[in-house]
């Protein structure tokens, strides 16, 4: 195990290298994750044991500064505000940083949660749910994607003047997350089982693809819909209650607790599933149990992997990291929740003077002029991590990121990329979807 120092400094860099980058539109912690292995070569500037210190740490400023983005960039149109996110709804209000801050009181709650848990409950009660519950996880999977579609009922079925067009309205938003899942999971099929990318991309072939569908497909949008720059309110105060933190706060607990635990699960999904359970109302609870899933959701699937009698793999970021170095001992474990907390204070700070310098001058650099900046920073790292293929899976991608906007159903289908090719290889049925796409 590193010096003690070690492992702080290394850490500190990792939250200062998120942080940095966590508030800039389009970038997702997979993307951080790869450009901390092309930019600081694991193994030559950096000791492979300082790796999963260095990575929490930007884990961490993720799960915290990553609510800029989501709170000041992803605007609209406001004739869209009953359509939108909680989020841009305050945002259209003037009430950004307060959506900040209502995050903030999440995240807060999910590191306390996750730290608590890390130190008194992970070790003794997850190794035997898990064992338990492990060889179910097709099946889990499998019913919680029928609860996606299940959960949207037909809407807009009276607008339409003639019975089809009616018939039409009301399904077409079902209809379109269905295209959604079923395009995003053939092209996630072919980018894991073929050579369409250099297999010098191997840690980073899904980076393009995620890009396409959460990244460019938004930053296009802010670029065509033109929204508005309104005024700011800075000044600190929210409104909630003891009551809607505490509930939201289990139910974020619980949703990223799944996500973190079992494969291919996301937070959202997550987020789903607990919000049904436990019943969520509101737009403060909304953006609270967010800030508790989120952390939960990242830092915790992350945590899992120092748990020495489970050392469990989970995202992305886990397996990038587990293949250069896996942390074998309970003092490994020990310093990374103690990492938590510091890089979640560290965090907390960038964040919070992050939204209340935007909050002021809001209004001065146009969202439209940065995302064009964010949309070509985005091109090159796809070109540079996975070389010309690589542009073309970000513009498929992208394409079925804009329709699942265009349908108005969830980003959430876009997953089918990485859930439909999973589900595939744990039914055995790899080589015949392969032949029935001429692939193989």
């Amino acid at each position: 195990m590193l010096p003690l120092s070690d492992i702080l400094i290394w850490s500190l860099a990792g939250v200062l290298f998120g942080s940095l980058i966590s508030w800039i539109p389009g970038f997702h912690i997979f993307n951080i994750m790869a450009l901390l292995v092309a930019v600081f070569g694991v193994g030559e500037l950096m000791p492979v044991q300082a790796f999963p210190f260095f990575a929490i740490g930007a884990i961490v400023a993720y799960a915290y500064v990553s609510a800029i983005s989501s709170v000041y960039f992803s605007v609209a149109d406001e004739s869209a505000v009953f359509l939108l996110f909680p989020t841009q709804r305050y945002l259209l209000l003037g009430r950004g940083h307060e959506a900040v801050l209502l995050y903030l009181i999440g995240a807060v709650a999910g590191t306390l949660i996750l730290v608590i848990g890390a130190l008194f409950i992970f070790p003794k009660v997850l190794p035997p749910i898990y064992q338990a519950t492990s060889p179910y996880i097709t099946y889990f999977l499998t019913a919680i994607v029928l609860f996606m579609f299940m959960s949207e009922w037909p809407k807009e079925g009276d607008r339409g003047k003639t019975p089809f067009q009616r018939l039409w309205m009301a399904w077409r938003q079902i209809l379109g997350g269905l295209l959604v899942f079923l395009l995003s999971g053939i092209l996630g099929f072919i980018v894991m089982n073929t050579n369409l990318l250099p297999t010098t991309s191997a840690y980073t072939r899904l980076t393009p693809m995620f890009i396409g569908f959460f990244g460019m497909s938004w930053v296009l949008l802010n670029i065509l819909s033109n929204p508005p720059m309104l005024e700011q309110v800075p000044d600190d105060r929210i409104e909630s209650s003891p009551y809607n933190i505490a509930k939201a706060s289990f139910g974020g607990a619980l949703g990223g607790t799944i996500a973190a635990v079992y494969p291919i699960i996301t937070g959202g999904m997550g987020a789903l599933i607990a919000g049904h359970m436990t019943s969520q109302r509101g737009d403060d609870a909304f953006i609270i149990s967010q800030g508790v899933n989120r952390v939960i959701y990242y830092v915790g699937a992350f945590t899992l992997l120092f748990l020495p009698n489970l050392r469990l793999t989970r995202g992305a970021a886990a397996w990038l990291v587990s293949s250069i170095y896996t942390p074998k001992s309970y003092s490994e474990y020990l310093a990374a929740v103690g990492v938590i907390l510091l890089s979640a204070g560290i965090s907390f700070v960038f964040t919070y003077y992050i939204s209340k310098f935007l909050a002021r001058g809001f209004n001065i650099v146009h969202i439209r002029k940065l995302s064009y900046f964010v949309a070509i920073t985005l091109v090159i790292i796809s070109y540079v991590l996975t070389g010309p293929m690589g542009i073309v899976v970000l513009l498929v991608s992208t394409a079925i990121g804009m329709m699942a906007a265009a349908f108005n159903t969830r980003r959430s289908y876009c997953l089918g990329g990485l859930i439909l090719p999973v589900l595939i290889s744990m039914t055995g049925h790899t080589g015949e979807v392969m032949h029935l796409l001429g692939l193989g």
